[in-house]
């Protein structure tokens, strides 16, 4: 036994290649009983032999990880191990172009074994132990897409459900030495409906203190995504979009192209990458060191669109090195503006229907439509249209270049014409320019500089409006802002510190100086320990200048505790300094705790103190913190929490974002949700997860060991890839029952043979026996009949039953001797 054990561990670790040989197992080490039958041990002939069936893997296609996939394995002749089953449609599926290989096809669709053997150049390894499977096919062979595109076929439009999102909170404040205490409350909720494709959604808050309230119900709108044209399209309430005309909140209809429909590789801005590789080469793309892309391509010319987009740019450094040990490299120097767009991408926004402000006298119908297209050479073109009732109109034009080695710029030039509550035509025009420039070589990452000026004339939607609103206006028409300045710079100094530094001033008319603020900081670390030191300057046309002075300091304490302190002056506020201790109780933080005691002087304000703490548990979040001071003292109380119904029932959760997955693992109570804090599963074994990725894969992992012997999870890895707003479901299998260790003997009193295979009543195979006759056992409830298998003649089987009384009140058996007969 001994020997045998140690043969089998030997030949588990070495894992199998394809050079392996086949191992030789003697029946004669088994502890088998003078006349005991013996048992097929082929199935063991290789360490970490492949049986047919479906495994749960990770895939890989060309190393680049595609998530979790169920794979069939199937028998093939003349393999010892079972083979992963890629029909046609499952390598199209992939991103093979099925088109450029005619044996594809004519293939049969239910066929998994030939068609990849129809792809030169193609192979397949599956690391047993990592439970990793990779793919590698040509890249000659597959379709050019982004890399992550998850494909619109996964996409899951969710279930029906009515839900609502709440946040409570209570505030008790007492003033020492004689003033008036106070208390409030602020309720708000955030509530749902989803039907279908549709999204009904409502915004409301209510606010009670000192025996006065007020309700306030807003936002009420319908949306639903458009998938052929990458777009949504809203029906109600909403805002339109700020990047070239100044935002607006309307009622009314709303269209615009959805980002978030793309793969993260075509969103935001990267340039082309176009080279030549005169043989097979692997490309690498290098940024500031870090490599950010890579792959393999055929002989001649090759184009790289999918780079991941980055904040500003940064020199790309191009290597192709081609299999005869040939290297080329090349760089090519890129910057990036906001409003810049990948070459052939197009994004647009459309809006019709009746302005709102706060100006309740005018509600102008109005229609708008911006859009920006990507195009060759580093180009971005964009503008727009407006028109709203009261003569109002406005046109837009600019465009955007990335000027590689000299940075990337972009102007556009805006004009509007309205008329004023006199009727009088006003006419002006608003100008932009902003600049950014990355200096890699110098360690400058990002630098942006922008200016605006707006004519007397120039108004905007809401300035119109406000104009015909009637003399009141006057005054603020006064303080229309003329010119704006925005500078932001950021500076890396070795390889721990930075500097950093921003300004942001407006002048306007009539106004006695010019708004302004200005920051600067230096950040840094000495081993684990982070400290930063922050200057501030700000001045608004009517106060004089006011500054403040920062330095703080993080130290992480071990586990997870960290501790701070902070110290600054600010004019006329004397010197402030905090100490604050923050962490987790709890090893899945859902209890955390934060404590923080000051002083300031100078001010006469003295010493005070803060104490916080907070639960995020399976059906909301729930924080309670107390502050004081040498003139007031405040206890807060502040609950979350989401109520949702479905064709299910009630289940009860976290506050929600504006995507949701629920968890459904039948009969497995209280599993921990991996990566959420104080999420796991209720009675019915349903869990709400908050927050999840709109069209993209989102990994839902519950944790394994809980405390429930009467259910197995079958598997504790799902994916799901839910559209935007959806509610998806998360399913996971179970298997409802006890679990038992099984000691089986045949009618004779000997242990069964090693190896044999067990059944249920549906011929599923639920175990193989081990040494001295044991099986492991799970999902037993009630009467169960088994048979036990260790050749193909009558002889060589035998049954036996088990009996598991029901409720969970009865003795827990943990294992058994039976007789198989």
């Amino acid at each position: 036994m001994g020997f045998l054990s140690l043969a089998l561990a030997c030949a588990s670790a070495s894992g199998q290649t394809p050079e392996e040989a086949a191992a030789s197992f003697d029946n004669n080490f088994l502890h088998n009983v003078k006349g005991q039958p013996g048992v097929d041990l082929s199935v063991f002939a290789f360490s970490n032999r492949v049986l047919p069936g479906t495994r749960t893997v990770l895939l890989r296609l060309n190393r680049q990880p595609l998530g979790t996939r169920d794979i069939e394995f199937v028998a093939q002749e003349g393999k010892e191990d079972a083979q992963p089953c890629f029909t046609v449609t499952a390598l199209e599926e992939l991103g093979v172009n099925i088109k450029a290989f005619a044996p594809l096809l004519s293939m049969d669709p239910t066929d998994c074994t030939a068609p990849l053997a129809a792809i030169p150049q193609t192979s397949i390894a599956y690391d047993h132990e990592k439970n990793i499977l990779d793919l590698s096919i040509p890249q000659a062979a597959l379709d050019r897409k982004a890399r992550g595109l998850v494909s619109a076929d996964l996409w899951d439009s969710g279930k029906t459900a009515l839900w609502s999102s709440y946040r409570i909170g209570h505030n008790q404040m007492s003033v020492s030495g004689g003033g008036s205490n106070s208390h409030s409350t602020f309720a708000s909720f955030r509530n749902g409906l989803n039907l279908g494709e549709w999204r009904v959604r409502n915004n409301g808050s209510f606010y009670q203190s000192n025996g006065e309230s007020t309700w306030d119900w807003t936002d009420v709108y319908a949306e639903r995504g458009i998938v052929p044209l990458r777009s949504w399209l809203r029906l109600g309430a909403s805002s339109t979009p700020g990047n070239i005309f100044s935002s607006s909140r309307f009622r009314g209809l709303q269209m615009q192209s959805d980002e978030s429909m793309l793969p993260d590789s075509q969103r935001g801005y990267a340039p082309v990458v176009r080279g030549i590789a005169n043989g097979n080469a692997k490309v690498t793309v290098r940024q500031n060191g870090y490599v950010v892309y890579t792959t393999f391509v055929p002989a001649g010319p090759f184009v790289i669109d999918d780079l991941y987009s980055t904040p500003g740019g940064g020199d790309l450094q191009v290597e192709i090195e081609e299999l005869g040990g040939r290297v080329t490299r090349f760089s090519q120097p890129f910057s990036a503006l906001p409003l810049m767009m990948r070459e052939g991408i197009l994004s647009y926004n459309f809006v019709a229907g009746e302005h709102r402000s706060r100006f309740d006298s005018e509600r102008p119908m109005m229609s708008q439509f911006t859009m920006a297209y990507g195009l060759p050479g580093g180009l971005t073109g964009y503008g727009g249209a407006m028109v709203a009732e009261g003569s109002y109109q406005a046109g837009a034009l600019g465009m955007a270049l990335n000027m590689e080695t000299l940075g990337a710029v972009s102007s556009d030039i805006t004009g509007s014409r309205s008329r004023d509550d006199r009727g009088k035509s006003i006419s002006g025009i608003a100008a932009r320019i902003q600049y950014a420039k990355s200096f890699p070589g110098s360690g400058t990452d990002f630098t942006l500089a922008g200016y605006r000026y707006n004519s007397a004339g120039f108004r905007s939607l809401d300035d119109a409006v406000r104009d015909r609103s009637g003399p009141d206006s006057d005054l603020l028409r006064g303080l229309s802002r003329v010119n704006e300045y925005q500078l932001s710079l950021s500076q890396r100094i070795g390889t721990r510190a930075s500097v950093s530094f921003n300004y942001f001033g407006v002048s306007y008319r009539n106004a006695p100086s010019t708004s302004t603020f200005a920051q600067l900081g230096v950040s840094s670390s000495i081993g684990r320990v982070g400290y930063s030191l922050t200057y501030g300057v700000n001045r608004s046309p009517w106060s004089r200048r006011e500054s403040t002075v920062m330095f703080t300091m993080n130290i992480p304490l071990g586990g997870s505790h960290n501790g701070s302190y902070a110290i600054g002056r600010s004019s006329g506020q004397g010197t402030s300094q905090d100490a604050t201790l923050s962490g987790a109780l709890t090893d899945d933080y859902a209890l955390t705790y934060a404590l923080q005691a000051g002083v300031t002087s100078g001010s006469g304000e003295g010493a005070r103190g803060y104490g916080a703490l907070g639960y995020a548990g399976p059906t909301g979040i729930a924080n309670v913190s107390h502050a004081y001071s040498k003139r007031s003292s405040n206890t807060n109380l502040d609950v979350s929490g989401a109520i949702l119904l479905d064709g299910k029932g009630v289940l009860l959760g976290q506050s929600l974002g504006e995507t949701a997955i629920i968890v459904e693992a039948p009969g497995a109570s209280g599993v921990e949700v991996d990566s959420f804090p104080g999420v796991r599963t209720n009675g019915d074994g349903r869990a709400l997860i908050p927050y999840a990725n709109a069209y993209r894969e989102n990994r839902v992992s519950l944790t394994p060991n809980f405390d429930d012997a009467d259910t197995t999870l079958e598997h504790n890895v799902q994916t799901v890839v839910p559209t935007r707003g959806a509610i998806v479901v998360a399913r996971f299998d179970t298997e409802i029952g006890r679990a038992m260790l099984v000691v089986l003997r045949n009618d004779a009193g000997m242990e069964l043979p090693f190896g044999a295979a067990v059944f249920d009543k549906d011929n599923e195979q639920k175990g193989i026996v081990g040494p001295v006759g044991r099986v492991w056992l799970t999902g037993l409830a009630g009467a169960n009949r088994f048979t036990v298998r260790w050749g193909n003649d009558q002889e060589n089987q035998c049954a036996f039953d088990i009996e598991v009384p029901a409720g969970k009140s009865q003795p827990e058996e943990k294992s058994k001797e039976l007789t198989c007969v």
